[in-house]
């Protein structure tokens, strides 16, 4: 068995006690602000929480605009297409948020986004909705993986 350094070791358990704690706090906000998808609360917790702080803020910003991006293509997209159809709005928002994701990949998840607004939409709703509720799910969860990892960091890492 490999002997790790204390501060590897350290690093290790405050990673894995932040994400876990980042994935259960914005499912239970998330449940109890009654979200309609709180999966993405605590998705978006776990895709922004990386190994290190720096990385983490990069990730969190990157993450809020590719979903502002993928956001706003769906809702223009929309518009543009009132009775396109899911499959073809689908296939121009893809289309558009791929560009985009083509141009800086840091932004890929923007794709994604676009494609989760648009199949998220419930009977009788509206894309505008499902794009606000995506926006709060996805904020929501950022937002608690990174304040988790921002004051492990200085709980742990500044003493």
């Amino acid at each position: 068995m490999a002997r790790w350094p204390l501060a590897d070791m350290i690093r290790s358990v405050a990673f894995v006690a932040r994400c876990t704690g980042a994935a259960v706090a914005a499912l239970v906000i998330a449940q109890a602000m009654q979200l309609n998808h709180p999966v993405w609360a605590s998705v978006s917790a776990l895709v922004v929480s990386q190994d290190r702080l720096g990385d983490t803020n990069r990730s969190l910003a990157w993450r809020v605009a590719g979903t502002m991006i993928g956001i706003g293509v769906a809702i223009i997209v929309a518009l543009a297409m009132p009775n396109g159809g899911a499959v073809a709005m689908l296939a121009v928002a893809v289309g558009i948020t791929s560009a985009i994701a083509r141009l800086r990949s840091e932004l890929r998840l923007c794709m994604w986004t676009a494609v989760i607004v648009l199949l998220t939409v419930p009977s009788g709703g509206s894309v505008l909705s499902a794009a606000l509720d995506r926006a709060q799910e996805v904020l929501l969860g950022v937002a608690i993986g990174a304040v988790l990892h921002w004051a492990a960091d200085r709980l742990v890492f500044r003493r």
